[in-house]
């Protein structure tokens, strides 16, 4: 008990050593008046100032070339044209296969109208700029019989001349409303 008695002074004189937050507080700028010139600082590299250059995005499609998620919006757009070639043109190599990975959504009878919400894009590569990106997508699909929600991705590629995005896969399930 004694040795409790001996240290509490101690703890108590620890904590004047810590500094006055009053003191540290600096004090206002003062306002430079109509007729006063700016004072130079000395520090100041001579000559032009140093300016904040912006990085350039990089991007593995040519500089003006459609975004991955207009593709997106251009590609389920064109499903509800009846000439599927116009809409086969976005996958890669301009053909979806005997199987396309949307087929849920290719084949729906009376289809209406179709609204695609996407997300930011997702890199699946670790290359830079990154070659195949993951555009997650909501779509809604209308029709004469009700509405359809499906929730899944696109997954695009640089077109082999660069010129823009093609679909390289998608997956989409059926969600609930």
């Amino acid at each position: 008990m004694r040795r409790v008695v001996f240290l509490l002074p101690l703890l108590f004189a620890g904590c004047s050593c810590q500094p006055d937050p009053v003191a540290q507080v600096a004090p206002p700028a003062a306002q430079p008046t109509a007729d006063a010139a700016p004072t130079p600082v000395a520090d100041a590299p001579a000559g032009d100032a140093l300016v904040a250059v912006p990085l350039p995005e990089l991007s593995a499609v040519a500089p003006g070339a459609t975004d991955e998620a207009s593709t997106v919006h251009e590609y389920v757009v064109s499903l509800l044209g009846s000439d599927r070639r116009a809409s086969d043109a976005y996958w890669s190599g301009g053909t979806t296969g005997p199987r396309p990975d949307d087929a849920v959504l290719r084949a729906i009878p009376g289809l209406r109208n179709l609204r695609v919400k996407t997300r930011a894009s997702i890199a699946r590569d670790n290359k830079q700029p990154s070659q195949l990106l993951e555009v997650p997508v909501n779509i809604r699909a209308m029709t004469g019989e009700g509405t359809l929600v499906f929730e899944g991705w696109y997954r695009l590629q640089p077109r082999p001349d660069a010129s823009g995005w093609e679909i390289q896969s998608a997956s989409l399930q059926p969600a609930l409303q």
